[in-house]
């Protein structure tokens, strides 16, 4: 028997809903990597972001469904929406590089949460409305040529085609070309893919879509004066001497009169010539010590503080460790004062490396480590001020070493809030070193040892120490020592932090992300921040009770409900995956300081498993097969996953054994493909046993592929904005772990 020859619309949606899944998901990461940036390398606003993304693509879908139950979209009605997402997405980049330009905001200073959501819906709305309206138009082609398993098919079309797009990606965004480059040239090719499988049947459309391409292709030509013009926008009112963008982070210098200042995704790093801060950021640790000889320095040295440490006889050998060294290069490129990078002076050693990794994978010992890196306002920044990274530190230390960095403060008082932060950190180091010792001021620096006894407080033998060792310096001299460091104040900052209960940040709970949430929401007057307190405040058993009474709530409501019950389980599968996802990434910012470099490729591992979970579904449905066992085994496959991950990972930080860095991305992509495929199989499974209850409509498609990203965006903002400051990492997997454990008591009744 000869099988059919497939129908032009047949042989054209496969290659159409695979295109529409790799532009997607690769403007996802483009646009995502620009939403990094404007929150300052926070990934908890990133996934601010992304739940902005989830919420209009949702409601994409929604409207999507609604227009297809009242018209008969064919390939041609999704060319034009591949169409629309092409000049879509180099205009989305585009707006997000201009949103410092049009909503002006402080340089350095960072994204209040409320304003953050505003500016991120008002971004992603245009894109995200037509993306989700795809869906639902897709799967009413689909369901026209074979209704069987319509909506499970698509979906994983979708996802293969996400997972395929972002591995290109990966591959092209090493540094090869410009962002703004690479979504010009996808809208290229899904002006070409549109024109190619499903033209438009009029002249108008015809000529709409040429000019399309022709407009894209000229950008595409010029791309480099455009990649130029968009940097400069980023940056209102300065001159951008250069931009480049390095497998950790954007790296920005603008030049102000004599100065240039470095920013890493717009976190201001140093400002050269600055000595000031240079002074400060040296002198006073090195005065700490009573006879220098080996010295450690994480970030700065790129500063000017080498040359400052330098202006020791003593010193011997100084150890410069810096991750990123596209940002030495870039120095070295603007700033020519700066020749002692080159290796001109034998005793400074350049070790481009994760100061993290360094010192766990080293051995020397050091009689100072000075730390000049930025506040611990993300996961790759809170990973440096963490009672694991502490202990790292002292173990590097000798036994009369001293260990030095400073934090925001305020010249003459703090408010409560900072105090509060400051505090953390004093409690933190208090927990390794027997002996913590704080200077106060605009930076409040502190200083720990691993013997009592051994810090200075008295400036008299600072000034001392300054006099013996010949040094002839502009700020750090006696009448600053005397005065600002005062023993008076210094008793002020020491007492007003030991009045706040002891806090420690941890690498799973990273209790930086709490104060950095309530201070930025401080200043727009909104009550995230007595929320917050509120939530904190609370006993530990209080959210276990209300969860579980929810949970009570819900199994009795949608009892015997068999439509609610599939939409329960999309959006509990949203939810967690997405939460998983989240965490997954915060996770591996963490342990490896990769998310920038990675994004893509973490997100394809997730993608790639939920498009196979969601073939494997669609086979099982066009079988007969797809049962409510098959459903609980997905969900129980997601608790597991997330209950094995809570165990593990205290294990892992008590036992102190830290895998090599390959093995530990591989355990990572892994989970994150597990959790795909298990959440692409909830959602085929599920599809197939709702419409076995109700029949398939375009509107029920829309809904259904709402309720997932209705989850989605629940995962994302709750772990965010609550969960993850409040109480940490580990806690938000047992409650994962919970709620699909739920789902699968909900599919037994």
């Amino acid at each position: 028997m000869v099988s059919p020859t497939p129908s032009p619309a047949s042989r054209a949606l496969t290659p159409i809903v695979l295109a529409y899944g790799a532009a997607t998901l690769a403007g996802q990461v483009l646009i995502l990597r620009e939403i990094l940036v404007l929150a300052q390398g926070q990934e908890l606003k990133l996934a601010l972001g992304l739940w902005c993304w989830l919420l209009w693509t949702g409601l994409g879908s929604l409207l999507g469904g609604w227009l297809a139950a009242r018209r008969s979209p064919g390939p041609a009605t999704l060319s034009g929406l591949l169409a629309l997402l092409a000049w879509l997405l180099p205009g989305t980049l585009l707006l997000a590089r201009a949103l410092p330009t049009l909503t002006p905001q402080a340089i350095g200073q960072s994204l209040p949460p409320a304003s953050a959501l505003v500016l991120f819906l008002a971004l992603l709305a245009p894109f995200c409305l037509v993306s989700g309206c795809f869906f639902p138009f897709a799967t009413t082609v689909q369901r026209t040529l074979e209704p069987l398993g319509a909506t499970g098919r698509v979906y994983a079309l979708e996802a293969l085609g996400a997972a395929l797009g972002v591995c290109l990606l990966q591959l092209f965004l090493v540094g090869q070309f410009p962002a703004f480059t690479l979504s010009l040239g996808a809208g290229v090719c899904l002006a070409v893919i549109a024109w190619t499988l499903a033209p438009p049947r009029h002249l108008t459309g015809r000529l709409a879509l040429g000019a399309t391409f022709l407009a894209l292709a000229a950008s595409l030509v010029f791309s480099p004066s455009l990649e130029n013009f968009s940097r400069q926008v980023q940056w209102p009112g300065r001159e951008v001497a250069a931009s480049l963008d390095s497998p950790y982070a954007l790296l920005t210098a603008t030049r102000e009169a004599d100065q240039i200042s470095f920013f890493a995704n717009r976190v201001w790093h140093f400002t050269y010539p600055d000595p000031y801060s240079a002074e400060m950021a040296v002198h006073l640790g090195l005065l700490e010590h009573p006879h220098p000889q080996k010295v450690l320095l994480l970030g700065g040295g790129a500063a000017g503080l080498i040359p400052e440490a330098l202006k020791y006889g003593s010193l011997s050998r100084i150890d410069y460790v810096e991750l990123d060294p596209d940002l030495v290069r870039l120095v070295q490129r603007l700033v020519p004062e700066a020749m002692v990078l080159r290796g001109h002076d034998p005793r400074v050693h350049l070790i481009f490396q994760d100061a993290r990794r360094f010192l766990t994978r080293s051995t020397p010992r050091y009689d100072v480590i000075l730390m000049n890196l930025p506040e611990p306002g993300s996961a790759q920044l809170n990973r440096y001020y963490t009672r694991e990274f502490f202990a790292t530190v002292a173990q590097h230390l000798k036994p009369d070493g001293v260990f030095s960095f400073a934090l925001t403060g305020g010249e003459t008082s703090l408010n409560p809030l900072r105090a509060a932060y400051l505090a953390l950190t004093y409690h933190t180091l208090g927990q390794i070193f027997p002996e913590v010792l704080v200077f106060p001021g605009e930076r409040v620096r502190f200083f720990a040892s691993p013997i009592p006894g051994l810090l200075v407080r008295d400036p008299k033998f600072l000034a001392a120490r300054l006099v013996e060792r010949g040094l002839k310096l502009r700020y750090v001299r006696d009448y600053y020592l005397l005065a600002d460091l005062s023993l008076p104040r210094q008793e002020y900052v020491r007492r007003l932090l030991e009045r706040y209960p002891p806090e420690i940040n941890t690498d799973l709970n990273p209790k930086s992300y709490f104060y950095d949430l309530i201070l930025t929401g401080a200043r727009e007057g909104l009550p995230l921040k007595e929320v917050l307190l509120a939530l904190k405040s609370l006993s530990p058993v209080w959210p276990w009770i209300i969860l579980g009474l929810g949970g009570v709530a819900g199994l009795i409501f949608l009892r015997r409900r068999p439509t609610g019950v599939c939409l329960a389980q999309v959006l509990v599968m949203g939810l967690g995956g997405m939460a998983l996802e989240v965490l997954v990434l915060v996770l591996c910012q963490v342990q490896l300081g990769l998310l920038y470099r990675q994004l893509g490729l973490l997100v394809a591992a997730f993608m790639a498993g939920m498009g196979i979970g969601g073939a494997w579904g669609v086979r099982l449905a066009g079988r007969r097969r797809a049962t409510p066992a098959l459903l609980a085994a997905c969900q129980g496959g997601l608790a597991l996953l997330a209950l094995f991950t809570a165990l593990a990972l205290p294990l892992l930080t008590a036992t102190g054994f830290l895998p090599p860095d390959f093995f530990l991305q591989g355990i990572y992509l892994v989970i994150l493909f597990t959790a795909g495929f298990a959440g692409g199989g909830v959602f085929s499974l599920a599809s197939n046993l709702w419409h076995q209850n109700r029949p398939a409509t375009s509107w029920r498609d829309g809904l259904f592929y709402a309720a997932d990203l209705l989850g989605a965006t629940l995962g994302s903002l709750g772990l965010s904005l609550v969960v993850l400051p409040v109480w940490g990492v580990v806690p938000a997997l047992f409650a994962l772990a919970g709620l699909h454990f739920w789902a699968v008591v909900l599919i037994w009744l």
